[in-house]
């Protein structure tokens, strides 16, 4: 998350926000017609990517907002969000035409500790990636449920599996130890970006990425769990972005999301690569290709949530939720692209 410096406001103003309890509750939301091209001129195509929609998501609601982890279903018509304050809200996404258009059907709870409690400490609930590990295995009128991993990045990360299940989250089921050379990680640079891989040499290894931990080339420090085995990863750092997302496609290969925040001049950049499943191996340096860059003269803001999913055409969609650090000058943003046919085989 991007400290509030901008408003000389502390980042954490409550251990828990007040009215968050542990059953969920039906949550009524407004949605307003975002464009990214706001300040240029108006288009559908965005480098490599071509644009299917955003919403400015706004709710009544203390714990509504810094949505920092997304999973969307396979078809895109269910989404699950985890928030930076144990936070998370489950929805049906709308569409007219392939567009995004809004989402309905929402509900909002707590993540729950060991006792099934809220998660309590700003520290402690700070969650921060939501990815799917395998869905459930009897069938089930809700394609979200299945069991999880969250990342949480306060007190140096950790990795927690949990169970959603018709509308709930489960207490912990169990967690990962992150290797050594991912230890002492800074408070608030811990992992930010976990997927797992859908296809290539190493389909269902586990990738990760803390936000910042530079290594002795300045590039950022990761690791992939292949098997029982965890090695180290490394991305190739260009210009001031750090890791705020990652993402698998069907074939292995790895979206990378990223942001720069310059507090000196208040710019802020997001960006998006495409690294080939090829590149994926144990100790690799991997770089990629952007097929995103969008900086001050769009409207932008902190996109720290990332998911893949395929409409009904058969594209490729990304999906991307911003984290509004519960700031007034910031907004809740959900936008989709459609990834162009050409960058879903780069092997």
């Amino acid at each position: 998350m991007i400290v509030a410096a901008l408003s000389g406001l502390p980042l954490v103003l409550a251990d828990r926000i007040v009215g968050l309890d542990a059953a969920p509750a039906e949550l009524g939301i407004r949605a307003t017609k975002f464009n990214l091209r706001e300040f240029v001129a108006p288009s559908t195509s965005f480098g490599k990517l071509e644009w299917r929609g955003g919403v400015i998501l706004s709710a009544n609601h203390s714990a509504f907002g810094g949505f920092s982890g997304l999973s969307l279903s396979a078809d895109g018509r269910r989404m699950l969000a985890v928030s930076d304050r144990g936070a998370w809200i489950s929805s049906s996404i709308d569409y007219e035409g392939g567009k995004l258009t809004g989402i309905s059907d929402v509900r909002i709870g707590a993540l729950l500790d060991d006792s099934g409690g809220p998660i309590a400490g700003v520290w402690e609930n700070d969650a921060e990636a939501l990815v799917l590990m395998h869905p459930l295995a009897e069938e089930s009128a809700d394609p979200l449920n299945g069991h999880y991993l969250i990342s949480y990045e306060g007190y140096h990360g950790r990795l927690e599996e949990v169970s959603y299940r018709d509308g709930t989250f489960s207490t912990p089921a169990g967690g990962w130890d992150l290797p050594d050379h991912l230890g002492n990680l800074e408070d608030n640079k811990g992992i930010e970006g976990v997927a797992f891989l859908r296809g290539g040499d190493h389909a269902d290894a586990m990738v990760a990425f803390a936000e910042r931990k530079p290594d002795e080339q300045g590039d950022h420090t990761g690791m992939v769990a292949i098997g029982a085995k965890s090695y180290p990863l490394f991305l190739k750092r260009r210009d001031a972005y750090d890791v705020t997302a990652l993402e698998s496609l069907a074939d292995g290969s790895l979206l990378v999301l990223e942001r720069s925040f310059v507090r000196s001049s208040l710019k802020l950049g997001i960006r998006l690569r495409l690294i080939a499943a090829s590149e994926i191996k144990a100790g690799a340096r991997l770089d990629g290709v952007v097929i995103l860059d969008a900086y001050g003269r769009y409207a932008i803001d902190n996109f720290e949530g990332m998911a893949v999913s395929r409409n009904e055409a058969g594209e490729t969609v990304i999906t991307l939720i911003s984290d509004d650090n519960f700031n007034f000058f910031q907004n809740t943003i959900l936008m989709q692209f459609a990834l162009r046919p050409a960058m879903t085989a780069i092997n």
